[in-house]
């Protein structure tokens, strides 16, 4: 049986953060694919023409942060439910912000697109944790 690749898409406004959160994913899946966008408007594009039409059967997992400048991770979450479900559907979508605001950890469970909140810094232990049930 074949071994499938994770891939991970990372939207997120700090390219140290984004560098950070590739080379842990790095180090502990090895073979992956990431895709990273500073701009959260770009990720969107970036999914929507990628996947509309796929027929790919593993989940993509969305590393999403929520205070962004140009539309915050809510605002990224109300255009993505408006993506056909089939799109909706290829990801697993994780909050991963510096926030350690109730009302954000709160927002984020009552959310049915997203599976999870993480706390920035990405670490090994969250991820073995949040992810390895997932395939």
């Amino acid at each position: 049986m074949k071994k499938t690749t994770k891939q991970f898409i990372i939207v997120d406004d700090d390219p140290f953060s984004n560098f950070l959160s590739k080379t842990v994913l790095l180090k502990l899946y090895g073979e992956v694919v990431i895709k990273d966008f500073l701009v959260p408007e770009l990720a969107l594009d970036y999914i929507k023409k990628e996947y509309e039409f796929s027929k790919a059967k593993e989940k993509i997992i969305l590393l999403l942060d929520i205070n962004m400048p140009t539309i915050t991770g809510w605002e990224f979450l109300d255009l993505f439910k408006d993506y056909p479900v089939s799109v909706q559907n290829l990801f697993q979508v994780y909050i991963l912000s510096s926030s350690i605001d109730p009302v954000d950890i709160e927002r984020a469970k009552q959310n049915p697109l997203v599976m999870g909140f993480i706390e920035k810094p990405l670490n090994r232990g969250v991820l073995v944790e949040l992810l390895e049930g997932n395939g």
